[in-house]
């Protein structure tokens, strides 16, 4: 062999240190084995741990594939086994090499095909050298095949310089592709720890006698810090302990981080190693969002309820105030100016009328109506609030509006919206007894932290700086009829109604309050981005209700201010009425609720019988006609309860009487 080779391979130990990808190591490594002679093939096979790498110069493609086929289907044990005979037969003393002889019935061949065998020539295709590669400890991790002299004839074991060089560069590059190895490994974990650790949903802390070592990302985002300024805080630093409380249920606790706000977090602890000592393992799950979606389950179920319970009630309620109202009309239209009785009824009128707008308000967030979408603009809203307010509250309350012009619209009913702000104003007001700031604030957030509907919302927030409301009372604030006020000063309804409205707005509402530090509520809205013809046949009123209260009272309405009536207790009676003599009716008064053939049915027949009958429809629900009596119209509403005097306005509107 050239004198020099064993310098040249060694030499070739500096290229492959420089390089980090295991593979790219080994495709070098043979080809500079190559390069220094005396083979022109070589064949780097290595197995750490179950990572198999083949290197290759000399051979195609072909051979590596086949090579890496028959290792992942040899077990393990079985190329031990192999390797063990080779080296137990075959090995050159002194060294890691064994040399292959001519006739070995070792099968490498069938990996080595050759191709380039020339008839009567003393190279043999089975003629080889393969040296074992082993790490610092001495472990096999795979072997150095060479194979293919370049001078076409096979060198003899005395060739011991070379073989030793060769020997040399593969024990040493086999220990440089282990630490490779075991770098990578390294990386490739601490990868993955981070993308658990740092990634994940959970935060983690770790601490030492109440000092920080460790916060992951995630635990910063929870307490609305860096986590990088986390670590080396105290525990009492980081959490405010006289405000940790432990809830029933799986570990929860709820705490108060440093930026102010509560949270409630599902809390689990273990002792481990870390930096050579034990230490404190936390991993804190933030349930608060949980928490939030179930208890707005909940709150909707219960609505829900209360819902069907107002809709079942609101039509015999309304028929009661009917009676009630009707009957005191009627008994002061028949009492002295200075009867002392009228006092009497008029209590009367003024109660039927509380329990009316109660009613009204109820069913108003009951009713599925359809929202008047218009553009609403949010900055001229919330001022137009802000100075009612001025106008009306006591001194001592600051009220200030910070909105950008640049805020867009949102499409909703602006009557309904400023509804909602002027309930929530309004409770916010009653918060502060001794005065106090409230705050009107507008921007653009995307999406909506609580909704699941993606897209760009307008936040409204309201503040104050009042008494605030503990965890209890939160957790009922929009619960119908629920009222901390004093008997007399609240219905219980202005939060209830303004949930609803939002609702029905496409948005959300979110309130976040703390005894003695004031309340926030948060509203988020989606952002935008003449007179019939007169009737004049006078003549009698059917008056139709399947209630005999109502029947009772209303002709007795009707005779006050001399309408003749005729009365039906359901819609197929006033159908037969209108058939057999409609001409002579001046109009007919319907209740829509009715069991059998409600108002809505009735109303199609009749105008089928007598199109230009006047109708008036009356109810306490909802008065959208439903599909199959979408084509009524000319239709008077008359809204229950009602007096002598909304009675009669409604039957002059559908039918007036022409002037003499």
């Amino acid at each position: 062999m050239r004198r020099g080779q064993a310098e040249l391979v060694l030499g070739a130990l500096q290229e492959i240190v420089a390089l980090e990808d295991v593979q790219a190591i080994v495709d070098r490594a043979c080809e500079r084995v190559v390069a220094a002679g005396p083979y022109r093939v070589a064949l780097l096979s290595l197995d750490f741990g179950g990572d198999l790498f083949v290197g290759l110069c000399g051979g195609d493609e072909s051979m590596r594939a086949r090579f890496l086929e028959s290792a992942r289907v040899t077990p393990p044990e079985r190329r031990a086994e192999k390797r063990e005979r080779i080296w137990r037969e075959h090995r050159i003393p002194g060294t890691n090499a064994c040399f292959i002889p001519e006739g070995s019935d070792v099968p490498f061949s069938r990996a080595f095909a050759a191709s380039e065998a020339e008839s009567g020539s003393e190279w043999r295709p089975q003629d080889r050298l393969m040296i074992f590669v082993r790490g610092a400890a001495g472990e096999v991790h795979g072997v150095l095949s060479l194979d293919r002299p370049s001078d076409r004839r096979r060198p003899l074991p005395s060739h011991r310089r070379a073989i030793e060089a060769i020997d040399r560069f593969a024990t040493l590059a086999g220990v440089i592709l282990h630490e490779k190895h075991l770098a990578r490994k390294l990386r490739e974990s601490e990868e993955r720890y981070a993308a658990v650790v740092e990634q994940g949903h959970d935060g983690v802390l770790i601490e030492r006698d109440g000092r920080v070592l460790f916060a992951n990302r995630r635990l910063g985002e929870i307490l609305g810090l860096d986590s990088a300024s986390i670590q080396g805080r105290t525990l009492a630093e980081v959490f405010v302990a006289d405000q940790a409380q432990v809830l029933p249920g799986e570990r929860v606790r709820r705490l108060r981080v440093p930026d102010g706000r509560t949270i409630e977090v599902a809390w689990k602890s273990a002792v481990i190693r870390f930096g050579g000592a034990d230490a404190t393992l936390h991993v804190l799950e933030d349930v608060s969002e949980r928490e939030r979606v179930l208890k707005q389950i909940l709150r909707t179920q219960r609505m829900e309820s209360v819902d069907s319970l107002a809709s079942g009630i609101a039509h015999d309620f309304n028929n009661l105030l009917v009676g009630i109202l009707g009957y005191a009309s009627l008994l002061e239209s028949r009492l002295a100016e200075d009867d002392p009785l009228r006092g009497y009824v008029k209590s009367i009128e003024q109660a039927a009328d509380r329990a009316a707008s109660v009613t009204r308000q109820l069913l108003g967030v009951v009713r599925d109506d359809k929202v008047r979408v218009v553009p609403v603009r949010v900055p001229e809203l919330l001022e137009e609030i802000a100075r009612l307010l001025r106008d009306t509250m006591t001194t001592g309350i600051d009220v200030s509006v910070h909105c950008d012009a640049t805020v867009p619209r949102v499409m909703g009913d602006d009557a309904q919206l400023h509804q909602v702000l002027l309930n929530v104003c309004l409770n916010a007001r009653d918060a502060m007894p001794d005065g106090g700031t409230l705050l009107l604030e507008a921007d653009v957030v995307e999406p909506a932290p609580t909704s699941r509907v993606a897209g760009r919302f307008v936040r409204i927030a309201v503040r104050d700086n009042g008494c605030g409301m503990d965890g209890a009372t939160l957790d009922k604030v929009f619960d119908p009829f629920f009222t901390t006020k004093q008997a007399g000063k609240g219905t219980g309804l202005g939060l209830y109604m303004a949930y609803r409205i939002v609702e029905r707005h496409g948005g959300t509402i979110d309130i976040q309050s703390q005894k003695g530090r004031g309340t926030t509520v948060e509203i988020y809205l989606p952002s935008a981005a003449g007179a019939s013809d007169a009737r004049t046949t006078p003549g009698t009123v059917l008056f139709v209700d399947d209630e005999e209260l109502i029947r009772q009272v209303a002709a007795e309405m009707l005779g006050s201010f001399g309408v003749p009536c005729r009365l039906a207790g359901n819609g197929e009676q006033a159908v037969q009425v209108v058939r057999e003599g409609g001409g002579n009716l001046r109009c007919v008064v319907l209740d829509l609720a009715m069991p059998g053939m409600d108002g809505w049915e009735a109303a199609r027949r009749i105008r089928e019988i007598a199109p230009e009958l006047a109708i008036v429809v009356s109810t306490g629900h909802d008065m959208r006609p439903p599909s199959h009596a979408a084509s009524l119209r000319d239709l008077v509403f008359l809204k229950k309860p009602y007096r002598i005097g909304d009675l009669r306005a409604a039957i002059e509107k559908a039918a007036p009487v022409p002037a003499p």
